[in-house]
C-alpha cells in the first residue's frame, strides 16, 4: 500500500491533538502530550510547510486578498472527531480553523473559516452555511472557487 507522507504526518498531528484535548490541564501527562504535539507540529511545518504554504498563498490571493498566510498547522482544528456518517472522515465544529474575510465576486466580503483536514489532505472553507473544499490532494492541480450559500460542495 502506497502512503502519502503529508497525509501520514497530518494524521499523526490529528491523533496528538485529539489526545491533548482529552487531557485536562491538571493531568500529569498533559505537559508531555503538549510537548509531543508542538515538536510534531514543528517537524510537519519544516517538512511540508513550503508545499502547503504555496497552496495557501494561491488560495489567499484568489479569495482572501491582503490577509497573511500563516503556518499550515495554524489552520488545523483543535479536535477532529471521527464521522459517524462516513468511515475515515472527520466532523468539525464550524468554529474551527483560521478566520478569513472571503472576498465574493460582487466585491462584498463574508467571514469564514479556513481549515486543514486529512483523509485526503484538503483545505476546507466553513462559512456558517456549509463547508466547501477549495483544494484536495486527490486533485492537486485543481483549485475550486468557493460559492456563497452552498450547503456542501466537496
Amino acid at each position: 500500500m502506497k502512503t502519502n507522507p503529508i497525509e501520514d504526518d497530518l494524521l499523526n498531528l490529528v491523533t496528538l491533538r485529539n489526545r491533548l484535548a482529552e487531557l485536562g490541564y491538571a493531568d500529569p501527562e498533559y505537559d508531555e502530550a503538549e510537548d509531543l504535539l508542538l515538536e510534531a507540529e514543528d517537524a510537519f511545518n519544516r517538512e511540508h510547510g513550503s508545499f502547503l504554504e504555496n497552496l495557501l498563498q494561491k488560495l489567499h490571493e484568489a479569495h482572501f486578498p491582503g490577509q497573511e498566510v500563516l503556518l499550515p498547522t495554524a489552520y488545523m482544528a483543535a479536535v477532529y472527531r471521527d464521522s459517524v456518517v462516513e468511515e475515515g472522515a472527520y466532523e468539525l465544529p464550524m468554529d474551527e480553523g483560521i478566520l478569513v474575510d472571503w472576498e465574493l465576486s460582487d466585491r462584498s466580503t463574508r467571514k469564514a473559516k479556513l481549515v486543514l483536514v486529512p483523509s485526503p489532505v484538503r483545505w476546507m472553507l466553513f462559512d456558517g452555511e456549509g463547508m466547501q473544499c477549495l483544494w484536495s490532494m486527490e486533485e492537486p492541480d485543481r483549485f475550486r472557487t468557493p460559492q456563497p450559500n452552498s450547503a456542501e460542495n466537496q
